[in-house]
């Protein structure tokens, strides 16, 4: 995994804020196979709101029964649906008429399954522009699929990117944006409440840690490094907000480390506002991470960050030369204590570091600026594609 990319391949068509969006009205047709609702989904949400916004029409094709249509469904948008992951033979009959009728300009697959799925729907179809969102930074195991149906591949993190160029994907086909996060959202957050959630008292240093509880997230460094941060701050109060299929082990794991008075396993939340304001440190202890949304959280709202050097999370905590958090090696826990006590016990740098990341976060990092940057793509992909469609009309010499 590459987490520094070589200056050949930067910035990947990073384009700046304020573009508005294509000079006419786009039909862009967003696809979705997931059942759940992750960060991905959100962003998707948010993407298709700023396109209605804008005056663009955005239909959504997406899984029956999953969290995301039904959710799209009630924020208005028209939904498609299909079977499954839309392989079966009946699934893509469907999806390929659905398309064919909306018939979009845009089609943006957000998910890899979405990327197969509608790719092979839509052969054949007249869809000038095709895009796929890639925000893991697991290896590109199909790169000679993504090479046949996407122009272009939209990476949520530089790493993303290089990963996807080593794969063997064209790098002048990558594009760099960030999520974006709806600063209202955070904004809606109450320390108070928070902390009274939690019951904790004045004197309790809360430190928390919003992840899936699964194995790339890194929670077992972070568990062994807890020790070492009692032994310094016996007010500290680790909250883990999460579900996952590790969160047996993981308790068993506090249970052996004697730290179980200082570790609080919070399942699912939906207070997360809350939870970030009542938040004095953020941590993030993954060995694999795409960008993480959750940075982008607590940077909103100045609340200082420690992270790994895994995947994207430079791309937020490291900017133009200078930082805007911690940054501590992956899978290293003597690493992540240090960091989280000199950060507890460095108020003027915690300050000024969480400064320097809420400014970053206000002007780079929002839901707009994520969807001004997807537009500006859609509109650049969307000139090559009519350049390349006149090249082919054009009479021979």
């Amino acid at each position: 995994m590459a987490v520094n990319p070589p200056e050949s391949i930067q910035p990947f068509h990073a384009f700046p804020l304020g573009v508005q969006g294509p000079e006419q009205a786009t039909r862009v047709a967003i696809v979705s196979t997931q059942r759940r609702w992750h960060g991905g989904e959100e962003q998707a949400l948010l993407l298709a709101e700023g396109l209605r916004r804008r005056g663009h029409t955005c239909a959504i094709f997406a899984r029956r029964g999953g969290k995301f249509a039904e959710r799209l469904r009630e924020e208005g948008f028209p939904v498609f649906t299909f079977a499954g992951r839309g392989r079966s033979p009946q699934a893509l009959w469907s999806l390929r008429k659905t398309l064919a009728e909306f018939s979009p300009e845009i089609l943006h697959y957000n998910d890899p399954h979405a990327m197969v799925a509608a790719g092979i729907a839509s052969t054949g179809l007249t869809i000038p522009v095709r895009l796929a969102a890639r925000r893991v930074d697991f290896r590109l195991k199909s790169v000679r699929l993504y090479r046949l149906f996407c122009d272009s591949m939209i990476c949520v993190s530089r790493a993303v990117a290089e990963i996807c160029r080593e794969a063997g994907y064209p790098a002048d086909r990558l594009h760099l944006v960030h999520d974006g996060v709806d600063p209202a959202r955070m904004l809606s957050g109450n320390r108070d409440v928070g902390r009274r959630s939690l019951q904790l008292s004045d004197h309790h240093q809360l430190l928390l840690c919003v992840a899936k509880l699964t194995d790339h997230k890194g929670h077992q460094y972070l568990l062994d490094a807890m020790p070492a941060v009692v032994r310094r701050h016996p007010e500290i109060v680790l909250a883990l907000a999460g579900e996952g299929e590790l969160r047996n082990e993981l308790e068993a794991q506090v249970q052996r480390l004697g730290v179980e008075s200082h570790v609080r396993f919070l399942g699912y939340r939906n207070d997360i506002p809350d939870l970030m304001a009542a938040a004095d440190r953020m941590v993030v202890s993954s060995h694999m991470e795409g960008l993480c949304s959750s940075i982008i959280d607590a940077m909103l709202i100045g609340c200082p960050v420690i992270g790994t050097r895994a995947g994207g999370i430079p791309d937020l905590l490291s900017h133009q030369n200078s930082s805007l958090g911690w940054l501590v090696p992956a899978r290293d826990s003597d690493a992540l204590a240090n960091a989280v006590t000199d950060s507890l016990e460095s108020p003027e740098q915690s300050i000024e570091f969480a400064r320097l990341a809420r400014e970053r976060a206000w002007r780079d990092l929002t839901h707009e600026s994520m969807v001004n940057r997807t537009i500006s793509i859609y509109l650049t992909q969307s000139r090559r594609a009519c350049s390349a469609s006149m090249h082919q009309l054009a009479p021979a010499a």
